[in-house]
């Protein structure tokens, strides 16, 4: 990690330095103005005046007294997990998730609500009312939110919040979500792809932290891809870089929403692993098998060995092997990250995705791309949210 450099003007310049310093601190529990200079080449007159800024604003506290080389004594710094508070929206398909988030990640409050049909109307007032319930509860505890961060399903267009297409969501098509909530709320919003919500939570959480070419692969009711490529999130020039689950596998494949035939989401996502189960079960009636029948028991089977449920679900594993061989090949990350509600299938599933691409990518290139499962305890898309919105206030320290 290296000092900002580039001709900007000094409000600007400050402001970048001062997010090189906070992200230093946030990777790391326990640094002293010192190791702050090492980290960043930055002088140690700047980096004492940087801090003088940041602790001025709140941002930054000093800590403990620690002792370093030759047993000089310095006081450590680290965040202050109180200074940036924010609201969190997971808008997934089915439900829709809202919490109050602190500036170290901390989820202090949450509620989640279903979303019971398709339509746009039923979507805004869960919206609403789950977003108006979190700030009551922030006003109780005498906190300022400074911004609410949303995760949505994409392809979206961040930089007004609107969706361009939800698969399956026809009314979804073309809702500026952060215009419906800045509009309603008077806060500002950020609204990011699932995906991208999701590798910042894994950047800074998870198992991306020590990692500067990530990629997190949302496997749920859609397929997507949050793309982190040397330091920084990678959108693209319209911001919907990652939009794997819309890449065909199947030039003869069936239309997708997207216009496309043949679209990966359409073999390995659950939705579509769901559609492939009921047609199994309208044929074969396997025993265990019922009518109404969960995603859930469908991995239960499968991973107790029923023979028709290992074959779907290793079917959509290979499905999505392709995909991330395809993504391996483009992007060429240092690991990649499984994610959301297909990974609930387990060992079934990840060893049929894991044989796929050992089989279909060159052995050299494998041996240096690490591919594993989510484990935060937080659900990535969710947690990136909070993450978002502090992202956004370590970049304009000069405006707290």
């Amino acid at each position: 990690m290296s000092k900002v450099l580039g001709s900007r003007n000094p409000m600007e310049l400050q402001d970048s330095n001062c997010r090189l310093l906070l992200e230093c601190l946030r990777d790391h529990k326990q640094l002293t103005r010192q190791d702050l200079v090492e980290k960043t080449g930055l002088s140690p007159s700047g980096i004492s005046k940087l801090i003088g800024v940041l602790i001025n604003k709140g941002v930054v506290l000093e800590d403990v007294a620690v002792v370093r080389n030759r047993g000089r004594r310095a006081i450590s710094l680290k965040l202050n997990e109180n200074s940036i508070y924010s609201i969190g929206v997971r808008l997934a398909r089915n439900y829709i998730k809202c919490g109050l988030f602190n500036a170290k990640g901390d989820l202090l409050d949450s509620a989640r609500q279903d979303i019971v049909t398709k339509r746009l109307a039923e979507t805004t007032t869960v919206l609403r009312n789950l977003i108006r319930g979190t700030l009551a509860t922030a006003e109780q505890k005498g906190i300022d939110i400074f911004g609410i961060g949303i995760s949505a399903p994409g392809p979206l267009f961040t930089f007004d919040g609107r969706l361009v297409l939800t698969s399956n969501y026809p009314e979804w098509q073309g809702f500026s979500v952060k215009s419906f909530i800045e509009e309603e709320f008077g806060l500002t919003t950020y609204v990011e792809h699932d995906a991208n919500a999701s590798v910042l939570a894994e950047r800074w959480y998870g198992k991306g932290r020590d990692c500067s070419d990530l990629v997190y692969v949302v496997v749920d009711r859609g397929v997507g891809a949050g793309i982190f490529s040397n330091g920084v999130l990678y959108r693209g020039h319209q911001n919907i870089a990652g939009e794997i689950g819309h890449t065909s596998i199947n030039f003869n494949g069936p239309q997708c929403e997207c216009g496309q035939r043949g679209c990966l989401e359409m073999y390995c996502s659950s939705f579509s692993v769901m559609k492939e189960a009921r047609g199994v079960y309208a044929e074969q009636q396997p025993p265990g098998w019922t009518s109404d029948m969960t995603i859930d028991n469908l991995f239960e089977l499968a991973n107790e060995g029923e023979e028709y449920a290992v074959k779907v679900v290793q079917q959509a594993g290979r499905f999505l092997g392709i995909g991330l061989v395809n993504l391996i090949n483009t992007h060429n990350p240092e690991r990649i990250i499984l994610g959301d509600e297909m990974t609930r299938a387990g060992k079934v599933w990840f060893d049929a995705v894991i044989s796929t691409v050992k089989a279909q990518t060159l052995p050299e290139v494998l041996k240096g791309t690490d591919i594993q499962v989510s484990d935060l305890a937080i659900e990535p898309a969710f947690l990136g949210t909070g993450v978002l919105v502090v992202s956004k206030a370590f970049e304009r320290v000069s405006a707290l």
